[in-house]
């Protein structure tokens, strides 16, 4: 007993616990309505994810916003906290919806997700075909900033195939042209442009353009657009790579003083925003800082391990950087390992074909003139073509719809024999169980009683001849018996009284006018139709009433489907052939055609026979 007790006990105070722990949980998760929209997702986004991706988890439970717009915020939260690959598969559900594909704007925005999804990835392969429908669409719609986004990405591409002047002109021209539009999202492109562009200047050691490129940055950083959706902490965000950038072309540049008091300054915003550290590396290897280098990226390379995501670029940058940090250590093993590792990687990258699938859109772009003219010249022929083709293709279908018609015309006419043949029998079988039941009884009507009497004093006998004491499992079995033949018997009292009067051919005929021909109550009523037949009052009725419109199409031929139905009692005709084909798998008039079939009419004289 103190056992139990005490089992009892602890299991309540689990049970209280947990209460307790759900209750402070929903507490201290439990958002306000207020925060519960997309601007709030984009405002956490840098400076509390976990809150954006409740704030984000929230807005597709309550379906505030669009399948697609949900999509949408979803995968930039991902994109702009650098998970690329969730990002994606958000983008290309979005890009796949209607409201995306009938929307030029929101298409080639969608389309510019994309792109920079499979760039972040360094996927040059699928990152190309993108840009290509980009310039296409954008060209077509005369939109500026989205050909700006185009031209960009593709001079990127092509500068990292050592074609640097080209590229660089791409880029060029690609800031240019956005700096002519109200792009909503104008300064964020512009910021990614110059960004970019001081990386290639650093990569190339023209470090006095790169300060300069740095000035411009700046100045499009601090320009106050009120346009673009407010995103907290980006100011930070930028600042601090900012200040990494500047850092490192001081340092080239000889100016150590002056990068050692930006490099401090960087080291002062602390370890918020570390996805974009890499850039401050150049500096810790310049000032021969190689345990940070070490610090900083040991966490990647683990990260991206867990991830199962290790055959990308970004791996290689760990190595390579790893590498460099354990060999000015002196480290030479790790440094041999890393550079092993880096170079096993860089061959399993494909460099071949993104190689050739940057040219090959860089011709594209620059031959798209001459391609057009190509295409004005061609189009009366490939319209001529078309409807060469399109009428071939018409009279084929119409050929093939023409014999598939006659096929599937066979194929009904067949079924509905069959099931007519069918259905007619099931009634037969019908009418004859009613008439041996009516039988039965005027047979029991007309035995004499003294019969009755003999065949009781029989049943007498037997019984005390072996008698048998009664159990509880007996009481109970035949009391469940004498319930359900109690329930038989009223229910066939009912059932002959409807069938023999037609009491169903009454549109009006109610369950109250059912429930007094048997004198039971409403819930006894109930249970006795789904007891016996399955089913409801109305149910029940229109099976009656079915069953008299087939002995109609029978007997009848010259009757309308209207007229029958009328006569059944059901005067709405739609709701008739509704309720037929649910019961038969036909329509009335097709149970009448398949009734004048050749086949069916031999079969039916063969019963008359």
């Amino acid at each position: 007993m103190n056992r139990f007790c005490h089992t009892t006990i602890l299991i309540w105070i689990m049970i209280t616990a947990g209460i307790f722990r759900i209750y402070a949980t929903a507490g201290n998760t439990s958002l306000p309505d207020s925060l519960i929209t997309d601007d709030y997702v984009y405002e956490y986004t840098f400076s509390d994810f976990d809150k954006a991706v409740r704030i984000m988890q929230e807005l597709r439970k309550q379906k505030k916003l669009s399948q697609f717009r949900l999509d949408v915020v979803e995968g930039d939260l991902y994109f702009n906290t650098g998970k690329y690959l969730q990002a994606l598969k958000f983008y290309k559900r979005v890009l796949e919806s209607d409201s995306v594909l009938n929307n030029d704007t929101e298409y080639m925005e969608q389309v510019h997700r994309m792109i920079s999804c499979y760039d972040c990835l360094h996927d040059e392969v699928k990152k190309s075909g993108y840009v290509r429908l980009l310039l296409q669409k954008a060209e077509k719609c005369g939109n500026k900033e989205m050909q700006s986004i185009a031209l960009f990405n593709m001079g990127k591409m092509i500068y990292y195939q050592e074609d640097k002047q080209r590229g660089y002109q791409m880029i060029k021209d690609a800031i240019t042209l956005m700096e002519q539009t109200d792009y909503i999202y104008k300064y964020d492109n512009l910021r990614y442009n110059y960004n970019t562009l001081l990386i290639m200047q650093q990569r190339d050691k023209q470090y006095e353009d790169a300060l300069q490129t740095l000035d411009e940055l700046e100045k499009v950083v601090v320009e106050a657009t009120n346009q673009e959706p407010e995103i907290e902490g980006l100011a930070k965000k930028e600042l601090k790579t900012m200040y990494a950038q500047r850092a490192v072309i001081l340092s080239r540049l000889g100016r150590t003083k002056e990068a050692d008091e930006t490099y401090h300054l960087w080291e002062e915003i602390g370890n918020a925003y570390s996805k974009d550290d890499y850039l401050i590396v150049p500096y810790l290897m310049d000032r021969k800082l190689y345990d940070k280098v070490i610090a900083m990226y040991i966490p990647r390379e683990t990260f991206l391990h867990e991830q199962k995501d290790t055959v990308n670029y970004h791996m290689m940058s760990v190595k390579r950087a790893l590498g460099k940090a354990y060999e000015g250590k002196k480290d030479y093993k790790r440094a041999a390992r890393y550079f092993e590792e880096m170079a096993i990687l860089t061959d399993s990258l494909k460099a071949r074909e993104q190689r050739s699938s940057a040219i090959e859109l860089a011709t594209i772009y620059e031959t798209h003139e001459q391609k057009a003219k190509l295409e004005e010249q061609n189009k009366r022929i490939e319209r001529r073509n078309v409807m060469l083709i399109s009428a071939a293709g018409t009279i084929f279908f119409l050929l093939l719809l023409f014999v598939r018609n006659i096929q599937y015309t066979r194929t009904i006419r067949q079924k509905n024999r069959v099931m007519v043949k069918t259905i007619q029998e099931s009634l037969n079988y019908k009418e004859k169980y009613y008439e041996l039941k009516e039988q039965m009884l005027q047979l029991l009507e007309s035995t004499p009683s003294n019969v009755q009497n003999a065949i009781a004093a029989t049943e007498h006998n037997e019984a005390v001849k072996h008698p048998h004491t009664p159990t509880d499992t007996d009481t109970e079995n035949n009391e469940t018996l004498n319930e359900a033949e109690e329930s038989r018997l009223l229910f066939e009292t009912l059932d002959n009284i409807v069938t023999q009067n037609k009491l169903f051919l009454n549109p009006n005929l109610s369950r109250e006018e059912l429930m007094k021909l048997i004198h039971v109550n409403k819930n006894q009523y109930g249970k006795l139709l789904k007891q016996n037949v399955n089913m409801t009052t109305t149910g029940y009725i229109n099976n009656k009433r079915l069953e008299y419109a087939i002995k109609l199409l029978m007997d009848t031929r010259n009757f309308t489907i209207t007229a029958i139905a009328d006569e059944c009692g059901i005067p709405n005709v739609p709701t008739f052939n509704r309720l037929f084909r649910n019961k038969f798998g036909m329509t009335p008039s097709e149970y009448r055609n398949g009734m004048k079939t050749p086949d069916y009419m031999e079969d039916m004289d063969s019963n008359d026979l």
